[in-house]
């Protein structure tokens, strides 16, 4: 059984819909895997909308503050060497632990779902920026 899970909304600076541009969307998404989140946590759900992140993870280690803005940094390096000017995120980020009673998989079907209340799509499986590890 994984150690404390936790629900993350990151939004871009200013609510900028970054992620309209796919290759930027494509390049936070690899981020996931390849820099502090991939190394330090283990991933359950995420889904990149035009203007904010939800991931659902589990820290291996290491405080969660201290992560969330070390993988904020990489990212946004990331962007900016891919043509991003100024700040990428915004500085605060929208936690929830999720309590023992709480569904895992419920949660990340909520989180992939995102696109589908917000009506870009209207099957969470045809948007390409959303994964959850029970698909």
């Amino acid at each position: 059984m994984p150690s404390q899970i936790f629900s993350f909304t990151i939004c871009t600076w200013n609510r900028h819909p970054l992620f309209q541009n796919e290759t930027w969307s494509r390049l936070v998404l690899t981020s996931l895997g390849t820099g502090p989140i991939g190394e330090k946590t283990d991933r359950y759900a995420y889904c990149l909308m035009p203007d904010h992140l939800h991931l659902l993870l589990s820290p291996k280690e290491s405080n969660l503050v201290d992560l969330i803005n070390q993988w904020k940094s990489f990212s946004a390096n990331l962007l900016r060497e891919n043509g991003v000017e100024g700040p990428c995120w915004q500085r605060a980020f929208y936690d929830h632990a999720l309590r023992k009673e709480e569904d895992i998989r419920g949660v990340a079907e909520y989180i992939v779902n995102n696109p589908v209340r917000s009506g870009i799509v209207t099957n969470w499986v045809d948007y390409p920026f959303s994964w959850h590890r029970w698909m």
